[in-house]
């Protein structure tokens, strides 16, 4: 049986995904920015979410709650984010964008949704709907 990984869907998605992360390590270098993609993506998970607590901001299939607390704390440091006590459980914390952390967000987002366009060069909306569908499918199936 011939098999060619660099073929298979699991491999591509790998590659493109790792690739989008240099390229973002990228742009963040040549905006003289000190954050990492993870912590971008949290901080505009947190933009979107309002106030969520740690837990909201964890992925309970992967584990991940020691992995948010270290990147909030991080984007905390920076002064990117405020995390507080929960006002109703004083067990867990929430957190918010601090103002800081707002203008980095409405100074970069524009440019860096700009950049990524590129990368979808050659494909039109509905296969870029379609990706994005079909990426989601398979997210579920690895849900279950």
């Amino acid at each position: 049986m011939q098999y060619d990984i660099e073929q298979t869907a699991s491999y591509l998605i790998y590659r493109v995904g790792r690739l989008l992360r240099i390229r973002v390590v990228q742009h963040f270098a040549e905006k003289g920015l000190d954050i990492s993609p993870e912590q971008w993506e949290l901080l505009l998970r947190i933009a979107e979410k309002g106030t969520p607590t740690l837990g909201d901001l964890a992925d309970p299939l992967a584990n991940d709650h020691p992995n948010v607390t270290r990147q909030v704390n991080g984007l905390v440091s920076l002064g990117l984010a405020v995390k507080t006590r929960h006002p109703e459980d004083r067990r867990s914390h929430v957190v918010s964008v601090s103002p800081q952390g707002q203008a980095l967000i409405n100074e970069h987002l524009p440019d860096l949704i700009e950049a990524k366009a590129e990368f979808f060069d050659g494909l039109d909306q509905n296969d870029v709907s379609s990706l994005i569908t079909n990426l989601q499918t398979i997210l579920g199936n690895l849900s279950r």
